[in-house]
């Protein structure tokens, strides 16, 4: 192969490969979260399954799980865990905005948390 066909093939090798991996027009849009009814997460309709549960397990398990440095002041593991230890939570998360250690919540996640929080912790 002479090094200028060398050149072109390679090129057309490149182009296709990066047409194929264009994003599918056809392809069906992405699930919404369950529990929220296709629709967006709001203070007047948030819950753990519908927004709490996700952002505390992006949040706290890295610390709260397993052998995690903060495991012997609570252990997250789901729903019940954080039911029953929903005032602490509030305490440290809300109120004095101590945790989580590695980063701070959004103004966005901290209304919603604090509106399920009053809203009593619904599943």
């Amino acid at each position: 192969m002479k090094p200028k066909q060398w050149k072109v093939s390679l090129l057309a090798l490149i182009v296709i490969c990066f047409t194929g991996c264009g994003k599918d027009k056809d392809s069906p849009a992405p699930e919404p979260p369950p529990g929220n009814g296709g629709g967006e997460v709001t203070e007047e309709n948030v819950s753990y399954t519908n927004f709490v549960g996700s952002l505390l397990q992006s949040k706290c398990s890295s610390c709260h799980t397993g052998s995690g440095p903060g495991t012997s002041q609570w252990m997250f593991s789901g729903y019940n865990s954080v039911k029953d230890n929903l005032a602490r939570i509030n305490d440290v998360v809300i109120v004095r905005k101590v945790m989580p250690q590695n980063g701070s919540l959004s103004n966005r996640e901290l209304n919603l948390l604090r509106a399920w929080v009053d809203k009593g912790g619904p599943q």
